[in-house]
């Protein structure tokens, strides 16, 4: 659907109502099938949701804040609690279709580079994009680091040396679409990987070795590359000169002017144009999440955002301890796995929040459903341990 947008802007306003509609009713098919838990995790979702909609509805655009901003938003994050029922159902659900998903992905780009479809940025006829969109790069990162956690744990559905290929070439779009954000989150994102992976040594082993695969294709492609690099090294693209740095000074000097409320509570939510009109002379949005997130909704929704994430890490930290301390070594091995996998797409979050993202449907979708998906799996093996002790109590 993204693609399809991009590559038909007649057909936009369709295919975007298409893409809420199929999205509203998985939430619909999940709420009246399953409910939602009063877990602690559940409780301070929908908290946070609920609090983010009477905010957009302060907005003097409430198009704007509800629609691109709330609905976004909390489309995201209802997909944890989906994610994590997901596993209890069914096992290894995601890896196929996040494979499919990068090859559909490098499909649209090798096409685009032959019939010159969409735009070229940063270098003209150099790198066409055709029909993905600006969060496509990320997504890749997302899935990349996806099937390196399903390597790790042997779920592979298909040969490994075929895997291997299509994630050097992800990687290899990755580099040559000179995403900032989306190749420093791959290579944090990797790195906050194997820190907390149990086989450092055998992932370190075949991450060199898609390295090498990637450096062997880049081979072929060092003018381009070259010429791709200097495109987005100009004066105008230095940090100092872009409008992510200057708008957070825009954003200091707005907080002068509020008042203590509007510190605490922010101000037209998702809404940002309005604000930034005077500073741009047109209506911009502000691109940078932790600026969006601090003068929509303040100190308290700005600290509440990162809240959220700790519940997340929280949830999953006390699930593994479970699970370390009574399981037995593969279960312990898979559980620590699915945590790493966690922290590592959390600060791909985090990372990638500096370029931008959090307005990103499908990204921010796929990234939380992973999330809640491996959230569940540690869930699942963390119920199946209380089930064994209460039964071996009661047998006492």
């Amino acid at each position: 659907m993204d693609i399809t947008m991009n590559l038909y802007p007649s057909t936009k306003l369709v295919t975007s109502a298409l893409r809420v509609v199929f999205t509203l009713t998985i939430f619909i098919f999940y709420l009246s099938r399953f409910g939602l838990d009063r877990s602690f995790l559940n409780n301070i979702l929908v908290f946070y949701i609920l609090f983010l909609f009477a905010e957009s509805m302060r907005s003097s655009d409430l198009q704007e804040s509800l629609l691109d901003g709330f609905m976004k938003i909390s489309f995201s994050l209802f997909m944890i609690p989906i994610g994590m029922e997901l596993a209890k159902w069914k096992s290894n659900a995601l890896i196929k279709p996040m494979i499919w998903m990068v090859i559909i992905l490098l499909l649209n780009y090798i096409l685009s580079q032959f019939f010159k479809l969409g735009t070229s940025i940063y270098d003209e006829d150099s790198f066409y994009k055709g029909g993905a969109t600006a969060a496509a790069p990320i997504l890749l990162t997302t899935a990349i680091i996806y099937i390196f956690h399903a390597f790790n744990k042997k779920e592979l559905p298909y040969s490994n040396w075929i895997i291997l290929i299509i994630v050097a070439a992800a990687l290899f779009t990755i580099l040559i679409s000179v995403k900032r954000g989306a190749i420093l989150s791959t290579i944090f994102g990797f790195v906050i990987y194997l820190l907390n992976t149990s086989r450092k040594g055998s992932s370190l082993f075949y991450l060199v070795i898609t390295v090498g695969v990637l450096y062997v294709i880049s081979l072929n492609f060092t003018e381009v590359l070259q010429e791709r690099l200097e495109a987005r090294t100009t004066e105008r693209n230095d940090i100092q000169n872009e409008n992510r740095y200057k708008e957070t000074f825009y954003i200091m000097e707005e907080l002068e002017k509020m008042s203590v409320l509007e510190i605490v509570f922010g101000k037209e939510a998702f809404n940002s144009g309005s604000i930034m009109r005077k500073y741009f002379s047109h209506s911009r949005q502000l691109h940078v999440d932790y600026n969006i997130i601090f003068l929509g909704t303040g100190v308290f929704g700005f600290l509440f955002y990162f809240f959220v994430h700790y519940s997340i890490w929280s949830q999953a930290k006390e699930f593994l301890n479970w699970v370390k301390r009574l399981a037995n070594e593969e279960i312990r091995f898979r559980a620590n796995e699915d945590y790493a996998l966690i922290v590592s797409l959390m600060i791909v979050s985090f990372i990638m929040s500096f370029s931008g993202g959090l307005q990103f449907l499908s990204y921010r979708i796929i990234l939380f459903l992973l999330i809640g998906y491996s959230l569940g799996n540690l869930n699942v093996e963390h119920l199946k341990l209380k089930f064994q002790l209460r039964k071996a109590a009661s047998n006492n």
